[in-house]
C-alpha cells in the first residue's frame, strides 16, 4: 500500500478542526461562538500552505476532482439509496395492505401513492446532489442543501482557482484574489449559484493566505523569539475579541460577518490552533495520535457525518432521555459522545475496506520525525 509522508501537527489541526465542524451542528450558541471563528476557514488555509505547481494545471484539476468529487458523488448517492430505504421502512404497510389487499394490484392508488412518495424523495436528494447547496433557499426558487459535503465544490473551486493564479505574475494573483472574493460575497445578496461556486470564490482568498504562510515561513522563523511571542500573544487577545463579539462568520453563504476586522480574528485563531497543535504533539502522546487519526480521515468523517447528520434521528433519542428525565446538559453530553463515538467507530471499520480506501485516497501514514 502507498505511504504518504506526513507532518503531525498539520493532521492535529485536521483533526482539531474536524471535531469542530461537527460541535457547531449540534446548534449550541456557546460552542459556535468558537468553532465557527476558525474550522472551516482552517481547511482552506491548509490547502494554500501546501499549494503549489508540481502538476500542470490539468492535471492538477483532474487530481482534485478524483479527490474531492468522487468523495462527494458517493457520498451523494449513499444519501439517496438511504432516503429512499427510509421511506420503504417508515411506511405504514399494515395500513397499505389493509385498504389494498395482500394481492392488490400494482396500479391501485394506495401503491401509487406510495411509489411517488419513493420517486419524490429520490429526485429531491439528486436534485440537492447537482445543486450542491450548503444551505437550503427559497429564493428565488427552492433550493435544497445537500450538507457539510458543500465544502468539497467550495475546496475543489478554490484550489482549482489558486492553483491557475500561480501562472501569473504576483500583482495578478492579489488582485483577482480580490476579484473573486467579491464576485461571491456581492453575488450572494441575489441569487445562489450551484455546486457552492461563490463559496469557491471566498474560500480562494484563505487558500491564498495558506500560500503566503507558506511562502513567509522561513522569515517568521528567522525572527527573535521576543517578537514571536508578542506577535502570539496578539493574535490570541484578537482571537479572544473575536469569538465575545462573534455574530456570523458562515463561509457556506459567504458571510464574512463584519468584513475585515473578523477576517483578522478568523487567521489569528487559526494560527492558535497551529499552536495548539504543536503543542500537544510535542507533550502529548494519545490525544495527539487520536486527532492525527481524524485529520488523516477528515474528508471520510466529513461525509460520514452528512449522512448521520440527515439519516439519524437524534430528535427522536433527545425526546427519549429528556423523557427520562436527564437535564439538557446531561442530554447534550450523552448526544455528543454518542454522536463522536458512531463517527469514529465507522470511520474506524470503514477505513479497513480497500475499496472506501481506493475511493476516498486513503493511504498510509508516514510521519515526519
Amino acid at each position: 500500500m502507498e505511504t504518504k509522508n506526513r507532518i503531525g501537527y498539520v493532521d492535529i489541526a485536521r483533526g482539531i478542526a474536524i471535531c469542530c465542524i461537527v460541535l457547531g451542528h449540534l446548534g449550541v450558541g456557546e460552542i459556535n461562538r468558537i468553532v465557527f471563528t476558525f474550522h472551516v476557514p482552517l481547511f482552506f488555509f491548509l490547502s494554500g500552505f501546501f499549494m503549489n505547481n508540481k502538476y500542470a494545471f490539468r492535471e492538477f484539476v483532474r487530481r482534485k476532482a478524483r479527490n474531492l468529487l468522487v468523495p462527494y458523488f458517493v457520498t451523494c448517492l449513499v444519501l439517496i439509496v438511504l432516503a429512499v430505504l427510509e421511506v420503504i421502512v417508515f411506511t405504514d404497510w399494515t395500513n397499505v395492505m389493509a385498504l389494498e389487499g395482500l394481492y392488490g394490484n400494482l396500479d391501485s392508488s394506495m401503491l401509487r401513492i406510495f411509489l411517488g412518495k419513493v420517486m419524490r424523495e429520490a429526485l429531491d436528494w439528486m436534485y440537492a446532489a447537482v445543486y450542491g447547496a450548503g444551505d437550503p433557499y427559497t429564493s428565488p426558487f427552492y433550493i435544497k442543501s445537500i450538507g457539510a459535503i458543500w465544502f468539497l465544490w467550495a475546496s475543489f473551486w478554490a484550489n482549482v482557482f489558486m492553483r491557475k493564479l500561480l501562472d501569473f505574475r504576483k500583482e495578478v494573483r492579489i488582485t483577482v484574489v480580490g476579484l473573486l472574493f467579491f464576485a461571491g460575497y456581492f453575488s450572494r445578496r441575489w441569487c445562489w449559484l450551484p455546486l457552492s461556486i461563490q463559496a469557491g470564490c471566498c474560500a480562494t482568498f484563505f487558500v491564498y493566505l495558506g500560500f503566503l504562510a507558506q511562502r513567509g515561513k522561513a522569515t517568521w522563523e528567522a525572527m527573535e523569539a521576543e517578537v514571536k511571542l508578542f506577535l502570539r500573544v496578539m493574535a490570541f487577545i484578537v482571537w479572544i475579541s473575536f469569538i465575545r463579539d462573534f455574530k456570523s462568520f458562515w463561509l457556506v453563504h459567504c458571510d464574512v460577518g463584519r468584513g475585515i476586522v473578523d477576517i483578522v480574528g478568523c487567521i489569528c485563531g487559526c494560527y492558535m490552533i497551529f499552536l495548539l497543535s504543536g503543542c500537544l504533539e510535542r507533550y502529548t502522546k494519545y490525544l495527539a495520535r487520536g486527532l492525527r487519526f481524524l485529520g488523516r480521515y477528515s474528508l471520510f468523517i466529513l461525509c460520514i457525518h452528512t449522512v448521520e447528520l440527515h439519516m439519524y434521528p437524534w430528535d427522536e433519542l433527545m425526546n427519549v432521555w429528556s423523557a427520562s428525565g436527564l437535564s439538557q446538559g446531561m442530554q447534550m453530553l450523552l448526544l455528543i459522545v454518542t454522536k463522536f463515538g458512531l463517527i469514529i467507530l465507522a470511520t474506524f471499520l470503514c477505513s479497513r475496506s480497500a475499496f472506501v480506501r481506493k475511493i476516498f485516497g486513503i493511504t498510509e501514514a508516514k510521519y515526519k520525525a
